[in-house]
């Protein structure tokens, strides 16, 4: 059991899997297998600009959340009304007592400047 501070929601997104040339990829154009997981405390790690010819905004968060937590690095991730990236493979944090066992990912959005 997570601390009692940990009371964010983020909604799973799983995308069903289409074959594209032999390799099975998510496809976003279908929609989502939808799972609310509730019980999570996000902190905000990058909020970073890229000015060069253009303008980029990258925005991530630390996310940690029930040990059960159903996410995969293939995933998307909406937490306050913006859909998310999970960025590489979920990781399953054990705890010797159980009490404090977590699941912890990585979340990444791009968006465009003004």
């Amino acid at each position: 059991m997570l601390p009692s501070f940990a009371r964010m929601v983020i909604i799973r997104k799983r995308y069903p899997k289409i074959n594209d040339q032999g390799t099975l990829v998510p496809d976003y154009s279908q929609a989502p297998d939808v799972e609310t997981i509730a019980g999570c405390w996000l902190e905000p790690i990058t909020s970073t600009e890229v000015t060069d010819d253009r303008l980029a905004v990258a925005t991530g968060y630390q996310v940690v959340a029930p040990a059960a937590a159903d996410v995969n690095a293939e995933d998307r991730v909406q937490y306050a009304g913006a859909d998310f990236e999970v960025e590489g493979e979920p990781m399953r944090v054990p705890s010797p007592t159980g009490a404090l066992a977590h699941t912890q990912f990585v979340l990444r959005r791009w968006t465009h400047g003004q």
